[in-house]
């Protein structure tokens, strides 16, 4: 993506399902579903309800956010503070997102990596279920 172009629907899915894929990938199963809430919401929080011609809609939102009718709009990276004004256009503000996702991608990348490369034993949520069906057979579900 160059910088002058703002990213098409089809790089920003890519992202998106890059950031899932990340997320997944984590060992850790507290980690894994916390990434996967968190990069739903920061998608769906910048990018759907920006779109929305209402603002107070906010029915994209996850029901597992702190508070669905006040989406937070921006990554951990873009918490530091800069000396850039705030985008002005849709589109401006777009690319800015796309930038600090791609960064933000980056650094999950990483983490998921290191998460496992120091792997710990399942949790008990996470193991498969012994069904007894009949006699003394067990089948893993």
């Amino acid at each position: 993506m160059t910088g002058s172009i703002a990213p098409t629907r089809r790089e920003i899915l890519t992202l998106y399902r890059q950031y899932l894929t990340t997320a997944k990938s984590f060992s850790s199963y507290n980690f894994r579903t916390y990434f996967l809430r968190r990069s739903r919401d920061m998608f769906r929080s910048n990018l759907v309800l920006e779109s929305s011609s209402n603002p107070s809609s906010s029915s994209a939102s996850s029901p597992f956010s702190k508070s669905s009718a006040q989406a937070v709009r921006s990554s951990p990276s873009a918490m530091v503070s800069s000396s850039t004004p705030p985008p002005s256009s849709r589109e401006e503000k777009v690319k800015l997102f796309y930038q600090q996702a791609v960064d933000d991608l980056k650094v999950l990348q990483r983490s998921a990596l290191i998460n496992r490369m120091y792997e710990g034993e399942k949790l008990v949520v996470e193991k498969p279920k012994l069904v007894v069906v009949g006699g003394a057979e067990g089948l893993n579900v």
